[in-house]
This record gives C-alpha cells, sequence and structure tokens, in this order.
C-alpha cells in the first residue's frame, strides 16, 4: 500500500516541468518548440537568453520545421486564444439554454442567472488563469495536478478532463445532427413538400434513434479540417468564431429593435408581441428568487470550456500573459453576450411563449421577421460545429501531454510535417509548427463512434458531475501551490511514507496538513450541498446546509491564519524576471476565492443527482485501478534516467529550495 502511494503521489520535479515548458532549452535537444517562435531569444547557436525576450514574443515569425522538434511550435496569438475560447464557451447557451431559463425558471430575470452563473464560472477562471501562468504547459489540470498533488490525481483529472472535451465534442455532434434534421424537416414543409417525398432522406436521418449518421458526419467534417493543418484549423477557429459573434449581435440588436417599435409593422392587424412590457415583472413572482438560483445552476454549464483555453498553453506564443488574459476576456465576453441575449429574448415575446427548442429563431418568426428566423436557425446549424472541433482538438493536446510523459503510448506525441496522404489533394504544403496526426486520427475516430452510436441524454449530469469535480481539482492545485511547495506529497512527507503508513495512529496526530485541510474543504462543501438537496425537513435542510457551511469557511479561515503562503510560488519564472519586478497574473482573495469555488463546484454537483454521482465515481475508481495495475511505475517521472542529476531537494524537498539549486543543476545535467 504504502509503495504505490509514494508511486501515485510522486510529483513532476521542477526541471522537468521546465523542460517540458520549455523555459529553458537542454543542449542535448537544441530545437525545442521555442526555436523556431523565439521565445527565449533569437541568439546565436548555443546561447540562450531567458530575460526580457519572453515579452517580444509576439513579433516572432515561424520557422521551418527542426529535425528534433518535440512539440507543436509556438503560433497562438492573444486574439487567437480568446477566438478559441469563444469557440468553445458560446452556442447552446444562447441558442437552448436562453429559451429554457427564460420559459421554465426566471423569465426575464434569466440575465441575472447568466450573471449569477458568470460569477461562478469565475471563481474557478481565476485559479485556471494563475496555474496557466506558472506552468505555461500542455495538458491543463492534468499538468497542474501533476506538479502540485500526485501522478494519481494528474490522472483523475485527465479522465475528468476526457469527458468535458472528448465525450463532450461527441454530445454536441449529436445535438447538432439532431438540430440538422430538423431544419431539414421545417424546410421542407415550408417548400411545400409532401411528407412521402422526404420520408426516405428521413428515414436514413432521423436522430430520434440510436443511430445518429449526422453527428458522424460533422465530427469527421471537423476532424479532417484539423488534419489538414495547425494554421488552417486555426483561420477556421478564427473566422467561425467571428461570424458566432456577429450573428448573436444580430439577434440581440434586432430584438431590441423590435421591442422599441422603430422599425414599423408591416401589419397593423396583427400586431407584434415585442415590446419592452415583457419584462414585468422582472422577476415572475411564479418563480422568485428560488427560480433564479434553479437557473443560474442550468445556466453555468454555458460557460464550460474556458479552461481549454488554458490545454492550449503550449502553443501560445506569450502564454504567461496571453493566456491568463484570454481565460478572462472569454468569460467577460460570455457573460455580456449571455446577458444581453437574455434580455432581447424576453423582450421579443412573453416568456409563457418562448420555445424551449428554437428559442430566438421562433421569436423572431412570431414577429413577422420570417428572414430573421431563417437566418438565425441556419447560423446555428453553421456555428455550432466549431464547438465540436475546438474540443476535439482539446483532447488532442491533452492527450499529447500525458503521452509526453509515457503514461500513453508515444505515438499520441509523435508529430506530422504533412497532411495525411488522403488529405494531400486539399493541402500538400509543409506544416512548420507540427501537427499530431496521429493523435487527431485515433481521437476523431473514437468521437466519431461516440457520436454514432451513444445516446447522451442519460449522460449529462455524469458530464457535468465531471467538470465541476475537475474544477474543484483546480482550485485544490492553487492552494497547494500558494500555501505548500509542490514537491512535498499529498498526505505526508516522502519519509513518511517510506517510514509508516501515512494513515497511523502517529500520523493522524500530527498537526493538521494541508492535504488533509483540503480535504475537509472537500467534504464540507459536498455535505452542504447534499443536506440541502436530500433532506426534506425545511428546518433540518437549512440547519445542517448552514451547519456544513461554516465548517467550509472556517476550515478557509485555519488555511488564511495558520498556514503560512509560501514565497516561492513564482515557479520557474524567477529566472525569466517575474521574481524581480515582472508582474503576472494571480488570484485575489487567497484562500477564500478558491474555497469558495470548491464549495460552489460541489453545491452543484449534490444538485445534479446521485446518478451522476454514482457514475463518475464508477468512472473514476475504474480509472485509478487501471492506473495502478498498468501504468504506476511507468511514468517518465518514475523512470532513473529522469531524475539522473536532480539533487533531493528537486526530488523531495520544497520548491524553494529546487529553485534555489536550479542554476547549479542546470549546469551540472549539462
Amino acid at each position: 500500500m504504502d509503495s504505490f502511494l509514494s508511486i501515485a503521489l510522486q510529483r513532476k520535479p521542477l526541471q522537468l516541468v521546465r523542460q517540458q515548458a520549455h523555459l529553458s532549452d537542454d543542449p542535448s535537444k537544441p530545437h525545442s518548440r521555442y526555436s523556431a517562435i523565439s521565445i527565449l531569444g533569437s541568439s546565436g547557436a548555443g546561447e540562450h537568453t531567458t530575460d526580457s525576450t519572453l515579452g517580444e514574443v509576439e513579433n516572432a515569425n515561424v520557422h521551418p520545421a527542426q529535425p528534433n522538434q518535440e512539440a507543436p511550435m509556438r503560433h497562438m496569438s492573444l486574439f487567437d486564444l480568446i477566438a478559441f475560447g469563444v469557440g468553445c464557451t458560446i452556442g447552446s447557451g444562447v441558442f437552448v439554454l436562453a429559451g429554457v431559463a427564460a420559459h421554465n425558471y426566471a423569465g426575464p430575470s434569466s440575465s441575472l442567472s447568466y450573471l449569477i452563473a458568470g460569477i461562478v464560472a469565475t471563481l474557478s477562471a481565476f485559479p485556471y488563469a494563475e496555474l496557466s501562468a506558472a506552468f505555461p504547459m500542455d495538458g491543463s489540470t492534468y499538468s497542474y495536478a501533476y506538479v502540485t498533488l500526485g501522478e494519481v490525481w494528474a490522472v483523475i483529472s485527465a479522465m475528468c478532463q476526457t469527458l468535458e472535451y472528448g465525450v463532450t465534442s461527441a454530445a454536441v455532434a449529436r445535438s447538432w445532427g439532431s438540430k440538422f434534421v430538423d431544419y431539414l424537416s421545417e424546410s421542407s414543409s415550408q417548400n411545400g413538400e409532401a411528407g412521402s417525398e422526404s420520408s426516405g432522406w428521413e428515414e436514413v436521418l432521423e436522430p430520434g434513434k440510436i443511430l445518429n449518421p449526422m453527428a458522424a458526419v460533422i465530427a469527421l467534417f471537423c476532424t479532417l479540417i484539423l488534419l489538414c493543418g495547425v494554421q488552417e484549423s486555426k483561420c477556421a477557429t478564427n473566422v467561425v468564431s467571428s461570424m458566432k459573434v456577429l450573428l448573436i449581435s444580430f439577434m440581440i440588436v434586432g430584438g431590441f429593435l423590435l421591442a422599441s417599435n422603430i422599425i414599423p409593422q408591416t401589419d397593423p392587424t396583427n400586431p407584434r408581441p415585442a415590446k419592452f412590457s415583457n419584462w414585468n415583472p422582472f422577476i415572475p413572482p411564479e418563480f422568485g428568487i428560488r427560480g433564479i438560483s434553479e437557473a443560474s445552476s442550468v445556466l453555468f454549464f454555458a460557460f464550460l470550456g474556458f479552461d481549454q483555453i488554458c490545454n492550449l498553453s503550449g502553443e501560445a506564443k506569450n502564454p504567461v500573459m496571453d493566456v491568463p488574459r484570454a481565460v478572462v476576456s472569454t468569460l467577460l465576453i460570455d457573460a455580456v453576450i449571455y446577458m444581453l441575449a437574455a434580455l432581447s429574448l424576453t423582450a421579443m415575446m412573453p416568456f409563457t411563449d418562448i420555445s424551449t427548442v428554437s428559442g430566438f429563431p421562433r421569436a423572431f418568426g412570431a414577429n413577422g421577421w420570417i428572414w430573421a428566423e431563417k437566418l438565425t436557425a441556419l447560423g446555428e446549424i453553421v456555428t455550432l460545429p466549431l464547438v465540436v472541433m475546438t474540443s476535439i482538438q482539446s483532447q488532442t493536446r491533452l492527450f499529447f501531454a500525458i503521452s509526453k510523459d509515457k503514461l500513453l503510448p508515444k505515438f499520441f506525441s509523435k508529430l506530422s510535417f504533412t497532411s495525411p496522404p488522403f488529405l494531400r489533394c486539399i493541402s500538400s504544403k509543409k506544416d512548420s509548427i507540427g501537427n499530431l496526426t496521429a493523435n487527431l486520427q485515433f481521437s476523431g475516430a473514437a468521437i466519431i463512434i461516440l457520436a454514432l452510436l451513444v445516446p447522451f441524454q442519460y449522460l449529462d449530469d455524469f458530464i457535468s458531475a465531471g467538470a465541476l469535480f475537475l474544477f474543484s481539482v483546480t482550485d485544490c492545485c492553487l492552494l497547494t501551490l500558494r500555501y505548500k511547495c509542490p514537491s512535498e506529497s499529498f498526505l505526508g512527507t516522502v519519509e513518511e511514507i517510506d517510514d509508516r503508513s501515512i494513515f497511523s495512529v502517529d500520523v493522524v496526530r500530527r498537526e493538521l496538513s494541508l492535504g488533509r485541510l483540503l480535504i475537509l474543504l472537500n467534504v464540507f462543501s459536498f455535505a452542504s450541498g447534499m443536506c440541502f438537496v436530500y433532506i426534506t425537513r425545511e428546518a433540518l435542510k437549512y440547519t445542517f446546509a448552514s451547519f456544513f457551511s461554516l465548517l467550509t469557511f472556517g476550515v478557509a479561515m485555519y488555511m488564511s491564519f495558520y498556514c503560512k503562503e509560501a514565497e516561492a510560488t513564482r515557479f520557474a519564472l524567477e529566472a525569466d524576471g517575474y521574481g524581480t519586478g515582472r508582474r503576472r497574473f494571480r488570484t485575489p482573495i487567497v484562500p477564500y476565492l478558491p474555497a469558495l469555488g470548491i464549495f460552489a463546484n460541489w453545491f452543484m454537483i449534490a444538485n445534479i443527482g446521485w446518478v451522476g454521482i454514482v457514475m463518475l465515481t464508477g468512472y473514476l475508481a475504474m480509472g485509478v485501478i487501471f492506473y495502478g495495475t498498468c501504468c504506476a511505475g511507468k511514468s517518465l517521472v518514475s523512470s532513473d534516467l529522469t531524475l539522473k542529476g536532480l539533487g533531493p531537494a528537486m526530488r523531495n524537498g520544497n520548491l524553494h529550495e529546487a529553485l534555489l539549486l536550479d542554476e547549479d543543476n542546470q549546469q551540472r545535467m549539462n
């Protein structure tokens, strides 16, 4: 047991993190992802600078691919990252959830629900922003957990990320397939086609059965775009994301114009339902404050996807500055668009008449703008596949990061600089950045099969629970980084694990470690949510929920007053000037803000329902068992080669000692 724990809780050494993030070049492998895009300086061979050139990366150019290149070159600007983030997040949050929230939960006050949901999402977004600046590498939470919590937590995080990226992309593809067939059916009926004429293709494309052919088609199409090349897929993302923002802006402005009666009515005998008086009452009495709260728990998932930006930190030109900015900017753009869309939709017609399937198109149709109804319906069909494509791209970058740590086969990290043979007729030019072709082919094929065969109406809660659990892990990563050195083990020091069980009476009687405080923080948060959801008697419900909420706050206060904040949380950026005047993003109000994020995440998990919780528990348990039997002890961190030349401070000590010895160890390894 102790031997397994010593392996499962081992952390990635600082020097290995620096090499994978390419904050320093390994002379034995001179062609890093920074050698083509100069983030460490453009000096001559054998010379490497690590100072102010980091901030000048925006002016870098892509050079030809290098023979020793092991990772895609850094090529994404701040605009590219924001476009990617907007493409990941904005979709069903406007086209579907806006109508659902207004009709079923909150009426016009659904705009407030979007605001609350955005604030809750920000609680986890800030930790993502800081961690992406501290560890500018591929993998997002997987990488953060590997450095701060241990290898087994990295595996658990990767499993949750796979739910959020790969499985969600298949679910969105099936949703698109359903919408596409509905659009064709409505177009056929409006054109006066007979039912017998359309029954043939409806039998083939009808997504009501288990098979969903159009879902597989759109997943295949998105995979082919990604296989064409990194530059091509980036261009497609930027274009479609811009189109999506323009389309939604038109929908918002059009709704306000209709409600203001600036545009005269074409048929005075049939008055339009659009008017600003539809906002009165703003909070319908049948919903009240509880409706706003329930709607916010549903609308929270409209913000999912911002964390995928951090998964591309390894390809950002200036990850330390641009990735945090992109995360925050994406959430701000999303919140503004969502709130305005909710106000516009509820102004176009009474909330009781809003469609829960196709809110904006039906609202435009009810107001006599048939052309706008068709435009918005078509726009949704055209822009929604972007969510599928960005999710597939994020899944491949996650597999790439895991493969570099030797927890997945090597072909997941194999780079290709030409298009696959079956795409050479479309794009035959050399790719100077490097594409994960084999990885994309595997991930794309798996997602196509999922989209074709698996109905997701029973898996929504499962996926949502996984995403919320992932956010809580990220919050714990930040607290571990701020208050405890990442190279210490999760429930005690390495020496404690070697000498006796970490669960022995002697160890438990020691002063509470940060690891145990994090366990209490998560347990109390979950207990509060479960009491609120499953206790039927009102007095007991609020008593126990409040009691565990106070315990959660008490743990956060204990951390604030009695856990000394680590002084060396600047990580490897000390060498790049970030410890001596240069500023990077830091989460405010720590530990209270991450603790509040943990509380909100677990509270929403409790509201998801026991089915989703049980499914997630079983899924993660199977993953840990598979890791323990097939992967434990075989990672790059476990190999003697990785630890060769690294002193005890690098392996077992704290981060501050590792930083102090970093220069000496670097010279010794050279």
